[in-house]
């Protein structure tokens, strides 16, 4: 029977166009990397700066930053995916109102890990995050990455 676990690796990131270098360990007993899942969460005082074309129907997602991944067994990266704001949450939800408006927790849809296959014979993944929503709103934004590494015993 195989087992699933997952790793969770926070990474805070407080400067606009901020690139960060991290590894991380994987247990011995792990012997394929199975998945990879990315969120994140602003932190206290961070503020964006409000859409330009907020009068559109349709908002532009932002592009929140980069993650990739390499397993120092494979020779090149085996995961590479970008984390979004979704800028339409709330389109088409007629229970909005002056006093209640839809954010994440209450409609995000159900999330799923991205499926990877790749062997654990190395206990260490090496990680690149760019930021890139600093860059597009020209200042520094303060917020939590979690890089979620599911893997199978």
């Amino acid at each position: 029977m195989m087992q699933e676990q997952v790793c969770i690796t926070p990474l805070a990131i407080n400067k606009a166009g901020q690139v960060k270098h991290f590894q991380i360990r994987l247990p011995k007993t792990a012997k394929k990397v199975i998945g990879v899942e990315i969120g994140g969460r602003f932190l206290n005082g961070s503020k964006l700066v409000p859409n330009i074309n907020s009068d559109a129907l349709f908002k532009r997602n932002q592009l929140v930053g980069e993650l990739k991944l390499q397993s120092c067994e494979e020779a090149n990266v085996f995961f590479a995916g970008e984390l979004r704001l979704d800028s339409n949450m709330a389109y088409g939800d007629y229970t909005k109102n002056t006093q209640w408006i839809p954010e994440v927790f209450t409609h995000q849809m159900q999330t799923f890990e991205d499926v990877v296959i790749t062997n654990a014979d190395s206990t260490v993944i090496n990680g690149m995050y760019k930021d890139n929503i600093g860059l597009q709103n020209q200042q520094s934004v303060s917020y939590l990455l979690n890089v979620y590494l599911w893997y199978s015993k």
